[in-house]
């Protein structure tokens, strides 16, 4: 999902990162607060303090969210369900949950166990700061308290609108899911509101940027898209899951492949195989045995009057570092591994004997295909 992401800490099996968007907002949140809320809430302290205060405010917030998405992950792992990763970015946080719910009630707890941490880290700030204010705590103290009070509230409150896939919108999902005992069904209505209520904020956000509300327009127009292709993706997500459960990738793998002997040139590969059918990438073979692949990345890596003497087998990724699946692998393990490793192409491999290629394009071509002929009965 994230890209550009570097691990922090693991707990509890989950691994906790960052992402690099979450810098640009840490940055910003904390000038923010440096400069104009604590100033503003308390006048009169050192420049070096509201700095000093900026910096544990916005720390603490992440904080918080770590905790909040902790929540999810944790319960999701209580009902066996996969969970990959916690990612900061620049709206807050994500638990990356690797399967559908299989249940009204796993959906139910796993969409409020988050909204559940924050309204506890809700009383327990508004509980240290009511004692901090009465024992004559530091104003360093019971700032950031307030402040983390007062966030951690709003957030809750924007995160239980009930459209998906915000917390709200998962947990009116369980409940529409319990009542008409159709996933699909609950799932469209949600992720329509979803996209409506992103749609709102992107108008809002675009009047009040032309009224004059420059960054706060901005920051709701953004927002606003990003939920709307979040609704957008999940209901993708879903009907991949559907679609693609119970399909193996030996069913609509590519079987005709062309493929290279590792002994020849690369401009023989070029003039005999690439300028000629047209392919990015050929797999690498000696004796139907699969050695690995070539690519576009690889041949770009040689000077052009070098092409002649070039051997394949000297510039070729190999077997061991080649992304292969076996024929019976699930179609939607396939495509996981292909997000996961950022790749294009995956290698059907048997006893190292290539049977075939999958790549993304083939099965999303294949969700379209079922949903074309079968509708709303290809997700059944």
């Amino acid at each position: 999902m994230f890209r550009n992401r570097w691990n922090i800490i693991t707990f509890a099996g989950i691994r906790i990162g960052i992402d690099l968007s979450w810098l640009l907002i840490a940055v910003l949140l904390t000038w923010t607060l440096a400069v104009g809320h604590f100033p503003f809430a308390y006048p009169g302290l050192s420049h070096a303090m509201y700095w000093i205060m900026g910096f544990w405010g916005m720390l603490g917030l992440f904080i918080c969210i770590v905790l909040h998405e902790m929540g999810h992950a944790l319960v999701a792992k209580h009902f066996k369900l996969p969970v990959g990763q916690i990612t900061l970015f620049l709206f807050g946080g994500v638990a990356e949950i690797k399967k559908e719910p299989q249940s009204p009630k796993v959906e139910f707890w796993v969409a409020i166990a988050g909204p559940i941490v924050t309204a506890f880290l809700i009383v327990l700030l508004f509980l240290c700061t009511y004692v901090g204010e009465k024992w004559n705590w530091s104003f360093m103290i019971t700032g950031i308290t307030s402040y983390l009070t007062v966030i951690n509230a709003l957030i809750l409150f924007f995160n239980l609108i009930p459209a998906f896939p915000l917390d709200g919108g998962r947990i009116l999902r369980a409940i529409l899911w319990k009542w008409k005992n159709d996933l699909q069904w609950a799932t469209k209505i949600t992720t329509r509101l979803g996209s409506g209520f992103a749609l709102f904020l992107i108008f809002f956000g675009i009047f009040s940027f032309v009224t004059g509300n420059f960054i706060g327009g901005i920051w709701l127009t953004i927002l606003g898209l990003f939920l709307y292709r979040a609704a957008m993706a999940s209901q993708t997500h879903f009907y991949m899951n559907k679609v693609l459960q119970n399909a193996k990738i030996s069913t609509f793998m590519t079987k005709q492949i062309e493929t290279v002997p590792p002994q020849i040139t690369v401009k023989t590969l070029l003039d005999e195989h690439m300028y000629k059918s047209h392919h990015h990438l050929y797999p690498v073979t000696e004796q139907d045995k699969l050695l690995g692949y070539i690519s576009l990345q690889e041949i770009k890596t040689v000077p052009q009057d070098q092409w002649s003497t070039t051997l394949v087998r000297s510039i070729m990724v190999p077997l061991s570092k080649t992304p292969t699946l076996s024929s019976d692998t699930h179609a939607m393990k396939a495509l996981s591994v292909i997000q996961e490793m950022g790749v294009s192409t995956l290698f059907v491999v048997k006893d190292s004997h290539l049977e075939g290629l999958i790549t993304a394009q083939d099965l999303f071509k294949l969700i379209y295909i079922k949903i074309e002929l079968e509708g709303d009965g290809a997700t059944k």
